[in-house]
């Protein structure tokens, strides 16, 4: 049986606020030890992917910058395939803008020309700001957004994610949103690229139904679904691989699946 490849979330599935899921960092070197890649995927652009790295290392994984790829990196590829070096009004944290001006892309956050209007998480986004972006759009700027969750898991406190804000902005435009990140089949060939993985051998782990799981089905992924995180509640959807109670079973999975 042909060994497999891994995509694993972080957010919920590695840990949740400022906590290690249980037996998390066990489960990274259990992959290293069978010789199973991975590769750490996540629609987060609250943090680049130093700082999601260094978070990472403070609660006890042993993992290196290229092992993670973040829908920073994606956003900042796909600006870069279309427009070169992007002139951007951005909705989202000083993180995102690091990564995109990384890139080449200049970020601006007061009303002035713009190819595109970036849009990612950011804790207290404003309708001052959603003003701003109709404008552009009207000028002619294309609006990218980073993804669409509804939420996302803060310890013990479950957020309103970047879904709101694009809504918002989608209900006073006439154009089209293009989304980046998870579920968009965009973000999971961009990983596999990435990567150098192989879609049949690659399993995508993840706690959001919508976003990780009905992602890696319409993308053709194996996949898993944990119980941590959002906590997912209805039905596993018709094309779930799995469905584990957190990552720490993976390794009894694994060795169900692909014995010795």
């Amino acid at each position: 049986m042909t060994a497999p490849s891994f995509f694993i979330d972080i957010d919920g599935v590695l840990y949740g606020g400022s906590a290690p899921v249980e037996q998390g960092p066990y489960v990274l070197q259990y992959l290293r030890d069978r010789g199973f890649p991975f590769l750490l995927v996540t629609n987060t652009s609250r943090m680049n992917r130093e700082q999601i790295q260094n978070k990472l290392v403070q609660l006890g994984y042993l993992i290196d910058g290229s092992e993670i790829f973040p829908v920073t990196l994606a956003a900042s590829e796909f600006l870069r395939s279309r427009y070169g070096k992007a002139r951007c009004f951005l909705i989202g944290e000083d993180s995102l803008a690091e990564t995109l001006t990384s890139y080449g892309h200049s970020v601006s956050r007061e009303e002035a020309p713009a190819d595109a209007v970036v849009i990612g998480q950011s804790k207290w986004a404003n309708f001052g700001e959603i003003d701003i972006a109709r404008r552009l759009v009207i000028g002619g700027a294309k609006v990218i957004a980073l993804h669409r969750d509804p939420t996302w898991p803060d310890a013990e406190i479950i957020r309103i994610g970047l879904g709101p804000v694009v809504a918002a902005l989608e209900s006073a435009i006439d154009d089209t949103i293009s989304i980046i990140g998870k579920p968009d089949p965009y973000f999971f060939r961009a990983a596999i690229d990435y990567a150098g993985f192989e879609l049949r051998s690659t399993i995508m782990i993840g706690d959001s139904i919508q976003s990780d799981i009905l992602g890696a089905i319409r993308f053709g992924l194996k996949n898993i679904l944990v119980g941590s995180g959002t906590h997912p509640a209805g039905p596993t959807p018709d094309g779930c691989t799995a469905e584990l109670r957190s990552i720490a079973a993976l390794p009894d999975w694994c060795e169900e699946q692909f014995p010795r």
